[in-house]
């Protein structure tokens, strides 16, 4: 089995703005799809929604971006999951599943091989 990372992208900029409920009805099927993959064998580790601020270090530290909103990343990238499959077929099916094509008319989901490191 090979691990795959998968990376939620272009998801809804007006999230924050949803109602308390919408937001608990989202999050209940996240919990459902995550028991899926932990029933099938295939969740490594459900990852984490990632936050709307950070910062861009470039190479040599010549340069550090500390915009809080990123605008000069094209494609926000909005969380990541973790899950082994047999192959990037699987993995690409597994992906399909998720509740993040629910609300995001215009998300995607990379799925990435994970490689393995030697030495």
């Amino acid at each position: 089995m090979t691990e795959y990372l998968l990376l939620y992208r272009n998801g809804d900029p007006n999230w924050s703005e949803r109602s308390p409920e919408e937001v608990r009805e989202s999050m209940a099927q996240w919990r459902t799809w995550f028991k899926e993959l932990e029933a099938s064998g295939n969740l490594r580790n459900p990852g984490a929604p990632l936050a709307p601020v950070g910062a861009v270090v470039r190479r040599n530290g010549e340069a550090i971006a500390t915009d809080a909103t990123l605008s000069e990343v094209k494609e926000l990238i909005g969380g990541y999951s973790l899950i082994q499959a047999s192959s990037l077929e699987e993995a690409t099916q597994l992906a399909q599943g998720s509740p993040f094509f629910r609300n995001n008319a215009q998300g995607e989901v990379v799925v990435r091989p994970v490689s393995v490191m030697d030495g």
